[in-house]
């Protein structure tokens, strides 16, 4: 489809999610950030929904672009392009006129090009808005760190009078964004944020810690992975207390809030090997985060990792896959490398002490796959993790379940579409 065509048609959907907004006018809750976006949309959505049941709504999958949010708004579940997308046109007018919007909207905001922000933020501002984090993402077309910056802070300096800003006290490159002049500000992460966790303990199954709202504290019992996933389910309880829901019932609803799929995702696989699916996509920040949670993990056997390229670095491109190979030597018994960027990886692993016989590197996943039988042991503990474009880790999991029925349920794009790309 022609650029001019497609833009011509965003322009069109924008305008009539714009204005079922201005009719419906629900109270909208914005999420974005480089990091933690859907899951903290999905954690957020649980526990409100949990609270108001069908009067909360979401944007479902990834339908968090210029294009895809406008047809979320509209009460579309998913897309696609080509002759598909006229249909979605038709159904998107449809509802226009006729889907009632729920009272709550909580919705995902994607952006990767300069200007996309200020685009999707033309069609609602938001009550609440939460950032999740800011790092070194989508830098081919965001240039810098800066850039990044720049776009995502737009979501807070959209907010007015009365709204509010929930932000990542723990992430440093938030510290300094200020809200407008009448809008509020809470903080989460360590103990020096206004909603905070402390006493974190990481385990195969889970993550503990101590949450406090205000005077009242709680243990949490939670079923993600990693200390970096408290921020997701803080983020949550600090919607969820905005709305009125009592401490006791934010507790029950975060134990209850499972992993997305390939979002460190625990799976059993065969041979008793046990998976980390992480396959979902690939930055610096969060690979670094998904090994340290590696390294925390108690585990008896081989702690091996799968790595691949993690795409839209730019000229940071050398440097992150250094570093995050460096995390990995410090981590694993096995690395196996994959990709254009496998060799920078490999030199990361080598400078943290990992021999060349605890590294095998493959120019691509097919290659990998044909020997993966041969480099991983029963009862490994193997955590995947890269990104989509040219990755498709999915592949490399759906192979160590050994089962299409679990895959099917369990993993990220294993639709007809994604299947055949």
């Amino acid at each position: 489809m022609k650029e001019w065509i497609l833009k011509l048609i965003q322009r069109f959907l924008q305008f009539l999610a714009r204005w079922k907004i201005r009719r419906g006018r629900p109270k909208i809750i914005a999420i974005s950030g480089s990091y933690g976006k859907t899951s903290t949309k999905e954690a957020i959505y649980f526990l409100l929904s949990k609270k108001f049941g069908s009067d909360v709504g979401k944007n479902w999958g990834n339908m968090n672009s210029t294009l895809g949010l406008p047809l979320a708004i509209l009460g579309l579940r998913s897309y696609s392009f080509g002759a598909g997308l006229f249909w979605n046109i038709i159904k998107a007018k449809w509802n226009f006129l006729f889907y009632h919007l729920p009272k709550i909207l909580v919705l995902e905001l994607g952006i990767d090009k300069p200007g996309e922000m200020k685009e999707l933020l033309s069609v609602f501002t938001p009550d609440i808005a939460v950032l999740t984090g800011i790092s070194e993402t989508h830098l081919l077309e965001l240039k810098s760190l800066s850039g990044v910056k720049k776009e995502k802070k737009m979501l807070i300096e959209s907010l007015k009078k009365g709204d509010l800003a929930i932000l990542n006290a723990d992430d440093e490159n938030l510290a300094d964004i200020e809200v407008p002049t009448g809008a509020k500000k809470i903080t989460f992460g360590r103990e020096d944020a206004d909603i905070f966790y402390s006493e974190p303990k990481v385990t195969i199954s889970g993550t503990d810690f101590k949450l406090k709202i205000g005077t009242k504290i709680e243990d949490i019992s939670a079923k993600l992975i990693g200390q970096h996933s408290i921020a997701i389910l803080l983020a949550a309880a600090a919607v969820a207390n905005e709305f009125g829901v009592d401490i006791s019932e934010i507790k029950t609803g975060l134990e209850q809030i499972k992993s997305q799929n390939g979002r460190m995702n625990l799976l059993k696989a065969k041979n008793q090997i046990i998976v980390i699916d992480d396959s979902y996509n690939s930055n610096p920040k969060s690979a670094i985060e998904a090994l340290k949670t590696l390294k925390l993990i108690d585990f008896s056997g081989r702690k091996v990792a799968v790595l691949g390229n993690m795409n839209e670095l730019g000229g940071y491109t050398q440097k992150a896959h250094l570093q995050v190979g460096e995390e990995a030597g410090k981590v694993v018994d096995f690395l196996i490398a994959v990709g254009d960027n496998k060799e920078y990886l490999a030199s990361g692993a080598k400078k943290s002490g990992l021999d060349q016989n605890q590294i095998a590197v493959f120019e691509t996943t097919e290659k990998a796959l044909e020997r993966l039988d041969n480099l991983l042991s029963a009862g490994d503990l193997v955590l995947v993790k890269a990104s989509q474009n040219k990755m498709r880790f999915e592949r490399i999991v759906k192979y160590l379940l050994d089962d299409p029925a679990v895959a099917e349920k369990s993993l990220v794009r294993q639709d007809k579409k994604w299947e055949k790309k």
